[in-house]
């Protein structure tokens, strides 16, 4: 009789040693699938967007010193004497996507596109015979300097209040600030028989085709964004600074020697300075998954 009461101890504490061990197993099981089901649950939010800015450059640049230099050499065969216009001014289009990497903070990524800037003039223009140093002759041209800008953009914002949820809906006004890389590509197309300045022999030689360089950019931003209740849309505004300076605008000729235009006759090559402030407008709308 005693046998079976020690066994039945024996059994019984085995229990309450087990049990504490098998009750601590369940609640870690229960705890990894409530984990599992939550990262099942959880959402990721995206955005696509479309904007234009339009910014203001400085005036003191390369280029409107290079404006001021040729515009006494040119001339019309009409009554009008043709200018090279300066330029002070720039517009861009822009076309993204993004992420929201975390509750108040995305990165977008897209593609740059700027207006042309400068000037096409159609008309028989030539070369003013008053400045006897202007190498060659030329007559009979369309005045074009036409510059062109485009690139691939990066931005990161971080929201300093009511950033849209994990649904992708922005309830309320949003402020947030941010900051931007970008690569830039620029052409520089001047009229037939422009004279530039070969940097390898020292003297001057017709271009005849684009000058082209590339740069990178820096800018920041504040922002604000604006939900107005039509398809999911959202108004968003900025004011900038950007940083663009294109100072290696160049051409190559048959002999692979670089020919550049000149700020003045000394051989100072122009370089395309689009700094400044811009004031950007566009539409951005959220979506998650």
């Amino acid at each position: 009789m005693r046998s079976y009461i020690y066994v039945i101890m024996v059994i019984g504490l085995s229990l309450l040693l087990i049990t504490p061990a098998f009750a601590q197993t369940e609640d870690e099981l229960v705890a990894k699938y409530l984990k599992k089901t939550e990262k099942k649950q959880s959402r990721k939010v995206g955005f696509i967007v479309v904007n234009g800015s339009f910014g203001r450059l400085f005036q003191d640049n390369d280029y409107n010193k290079f404006t001021v230099r040729v515009n006494p050499l040119l001339a019309s065969v009409g009554s009008t004497t043709p200018t090279v216009e300066k330029i002070s001014s720039s517009y861009e289009l822009f076309g993204g996507f993004g992420m929201i990497s975390s509750p108040k903070t995305a990165a977008q990524f897209g593609f740059t596109y700027w207006l042309k800037q400068g000037s096409a003039q159609t008309g028989d223009f030539n070369l003013s015979l008053v400045n006897m140093n202007d190498p060659g002759d030329l007559y009979d041209f369309n005045l074009k300097s036409e510059i062109q800008v485009y690139g691939l953009a990066g931005e990161v914002h971080y929201y300093l209040s009511e950033p849209p949820d994990k649904y992708g809906k922005l309830h309320n006004i949003a402020f947030k600030l941010g900051a931007g890389f970008g690569f830039y590509f620029a052409t520089w197309e001047l009229w037939d028989g422009f004279t530039g300045y070969n940097l390898s022999t020292g003297t001057a030689e017709i271009i005849e085709g684009k000058l082209k360089g590339a740069a990178p950019g820096l800018k920041a931003l504040a922002g604000v964004e604006l939900p107005i209740g039509l398809a999911g849309l959202v108004v968003e505004g900025a004011a900038q600074f950007q940083y663009l300076n294109f100072t290696g605008m160049k051409w190559y000729n048959s002999n692979n020697e670089e020919i550049v235009a000149t700020v003045n006759n000394s051989g100072a090559k122009v370089e395309l300075d689009m700094s400044g402030p811009r004031f950007q407008l566009g539409f951005k709308r959220y979506f998650s998954w």
